[in-house]
């Protein structure tokens, strides 16, 4: 019984969601436990992948957690209102959300970047590690940044140019892909985001034959 004399229900479901929960936090060992507690219940009513570290039989270590598109968005919506950022505030906010050092170190250094940098390429070169190749890339940046709420997945959608930069600066970093394939590819997602109010979508280019991004 309560205070109010009313009767408190406890659901069914929360002892164990919250010892789960509580195995999790132990596991991963996040540097800010609130930020981390916000993507884990996020993920977890989306059905989407636990941003948890799982080694079981091995010493925790709170900087092995492994960058996920749910992180990745975290980061995004915190730091690209201003444009350019400080190293500082990126280093600080990867590791209050219990990211790997090394994965860091390696971020930066191909993006050649100093004390500031350009949000926006360091969000490439994230989409660029959780996609492998060009065209994964692009595909989870346009997942998350999709800028049209009618635009439903599996398709997602930006304005052209905002594909432009992000493919032309991925592009540029791979240094595999050849100039004329590069025109091919702006020249074509030009054309289709013409008939679409200046959007370009993931189905212009994920499955299609017509062009090639890497």
């Amino acid at each position: 019984m309560s205070h109010t004399g009313k009767t408190v229900v406890i659901p069914p479901e929360l002892p164990g969601i919250l010892k789960q929960f509580t195995k999790d936090a132990i596991l991963t060992q996040p540097e800010d436990l609130l930020e981390w507690a916000t993507l884990y219940f996020s993920a977890l009513v989306q059905g989407k992948t636990l941003p948890v570290n799982r080694t079981p039989d091995k010493v925790v270590n709170p900087n092995t957690m492994d960058l996920t598109p749910e992180v990745l968005t975290t980061m995004h919506e915190k730091l690209h209102k201003n444009g350019t950022v400080s190293k500082k505030d990126v280093s600080k906010l990867w590791r209050s959300l219990g990211l790997a050092d090394d994965l860091l170190r390696h971020i930066m250094t191909v993006g050649c970047f100093g004390d500031q940098l350009d949000w926006i390429k360091f969000f490439a070169l994230g989409c660029s590690y959780l996609g492998g190749t060009i065209k994964n890339a692009m595909t989870h940046a346009l997942y998350i940044l999709n800028s049209d709420s009618s635009c439903k997945p599996p398709d997602a959608c930006v304005p052209f140019e905002t594909f432009r930069f992000l493919y032309l600066y991925l592009a540029a970093v791979d240094k595999e892909v050849s100039q004329a394939q590069i025109d091919r590819t702006i020249t074509y997602l030009e054309a289709q985001a013409k008939a679409r109010d200046g959007m370009v979508k993931v189905s212009d280019f994920v499955n299609s034959r017509k062009v090639r991004l890497g």
